[in-house]
């Protein structure tokens, strides 16, 4: 009786652990909550900053269409006076469509009107100056007026005449914004001063005052060039263990092309990570056409647990030790009980739960111990794979549960004819194995094997029909054709197939 009290102890260090593990389920629906609070206002607040980027965007082609009608100088001031409001823009650009029969017309006209050569260029960051001569062929985007909101960052002072359907960050968004006469952003990419930046564009054809022959649908779009950091708030206060990621759905959370944000303070202790869990919730965000997907995760740990918690965490250990002292029978009776139900569960994993024969499991094992015992003996084995002969038909004329029934009978006479000390398990469907040990000669295993056909082959009763089975029984001895159970199954399937076809042919 002296281990009853240790027992007693353990039994309490796991109570007090399983409150442990309340109280943190306890904090971690709390920290859901907060966890689908947080992840809800930062994505409402991305979507409210992005409406408010396509209500600019929405001005600006209007302040583009102003400017076409009283010239660019007046559109430029009306924007630059936007801008202001508006620390986040960096760039305004119009774009336009030029077909490349009208590429020369538009270059001549756009060089005459500023007094410099504009030419249809493409983007090359790599040279200097950044921009390269593009083949004839398909339409062209260039960018027809440009408004810097400050001094102009490096990578877009040749943006003028530039074909933004050449770049790849670029003509993606402007494709979509197209497709679906809607903003769409582009990619984040790298400003002049090094912070990130993203693109939204729109059609701006709506905007154009009537008549306007030389504008067609899809001709003429608005664009803002925006700084990624303004996103979010700037008083972004994360608590720790809390991650904050941002990228564009046409990109992996993973790809760093389409990632816009990545912040948060994640540190934890190795032990935390183990003893607590990480949340995490997505959500699709943004303006008119959500194109931005926003993840949060927050790795918890101690600090999820407040004082009040460990506090009524002790009183409860210190109740249930009281409890358990006094409660010996009762842990008795728990561990009677406990005890029955492994051996209930132990005899369900080892036994066939449709004819209560022992499983494939079982049976290699006890096929395993006895070939350990006929090596020290120098006695043989023998095995018996049986394949009932027309039962599918059986299946499929009377239903599953008479197939069921005649498996289970099939069980019963199988347990009749072999001695109590043979192993018989079901392998599966109307396949059976059986086990004989102690074999002295071949012209026994052979008895057995007609005594198993004439049990097997008697008629079967299902409701209130006469069934007839037959059976194939492949044979193999250990060790004359091998010494090893996969050895020994294959050999006996071998000889059950042949005993199958001969059957057949006759």
């Amino acid at each position: 009786m002296k281990w009853l009290y240790p027992a007693a102890l353990l039994l309490w260090l796991v109570l007090c652990a399983l409150i442990g593990v309340a109280f943190a389920s306890r904090a971690v629906h709390q920290v859901e909550s907060e966890l689908e609070r947080v992840t809800g206002r930062l994505a409402e607040d991305i979507a409210q900053r992005l409406n408010a980027t396509e209500a600019q965007l929405d001005s600006y082609a209007g302040f583009s269409t102003f400017g076409q009608h009283h010239g660019e100088l007046t559109e430029h001031s009306l924007l630059l006076r936007q801008f202001k409001r508006h620390p986040s823009i960096v760039l305004g650009l119009r774009v336009r469509r030029v077909n490349e029969g009208e590429r020369a017309a538009f270059e001549r006209e756009s060089s005459a009107r500023r007094g410099r050569p504009v030419v249809i260029h493409g983007y090359d960051p790599a040279r200097q100056p950044p921009r390269y001569p593009l083949e004839g062929g398909g339409s062209h985007y260039p960018v027809v007026s440009m408004v810097p909101a400050g001094a102009l960052p490096p990578p877009f002072s040749p943006a003028l005449g530039m074909d933004v359907s050449r770049v790849d960050f670029l003509y993606d968004a402007l494709h979509q914004s197209q497709r679906r006469e809607l903003p769409a952003l582009s990619r984040p990419f790298a400003l002049g001063d090094g912070r990130l930046g993203y693109l939204i564009i729109r059609p701006a054809d709506e905007f154009v005052l009537q008549p306007a022959p030389a504008l067609l649908p899809d001709r003429q779009f608005v664009a803002l060039v925006l700084r990624v950091d303004d996103l979010l708030p700037r008083a972004l206060d994360l608590p720790p263990g809390m991650r904050v990621q941002l990228w564009h759905q046409r990109y992996g959370q993973q790809d760093p092309q389409g990632r816009f944000l990545d912040t948060g303070r994640v540190a934890r202790g190795p032990f935390e990570t183990l003893l607590f869990p990480s949340l995490a919730l997505s959500r699709s965000t943004g303006g008119s056409a959500p194109s931005l997907m926003l993840k949060v995760s927050w790795q918890l740990g101690w600090a999820q647990i407040g004082l009040f918690e460990w506090l009524v965490m002790a009183l409860l250990a210190l109740v249930l030790l009281a409890v358990l002292l006094f409660g010996v029978n009762t842990l008795l009776r728990c561990h009677v009980d406990r005890v029955a139900r492994e051996q209930e569960l132990f005899h369900l994993a080892n036994h066939d739960a449709l004819t209560g024969l022992a499983n494939r499991n079982l049976f290699e094992d006890r096929l395993q111990h006895a070939i350990r015992r006929v090596r020290r003996n120098g006695k043989r084995l023998a095995l018996l794979l049986l394949d009932m002969d027309r039962f599918k038909p059986v299946n499929d004329t009377y239903g599953h549960a008479a197939g069921d029934r005649v498996l289970q009978l099939i069980a019963a006479r199988l347990n009749v004819v072999l001695r109590g000390e043979d192993t018989v398990a079901r392998l599966g469907g109307d396949e059976f194995v059986v086990l004989l040990e102690d074999v002295d000669a071949d012209a026994d295993v052979a008895q057995v094997c007609e005594r198993l056909q004439l049990a097997l082959q008697e008629p079967y009763q299902i409701d209130g029909d006469t069934v007839t089975l037959g059976v194939s029984i492949g044979t193999a001895f250990y060790p004359d054709d091998g010494d090893a159970i996969e050895a020994l199954l294959a050999v006996a399937d071998r000889t059950m197939y042949s005993a199958k076809q001969r059957a057949a042919a006759r």
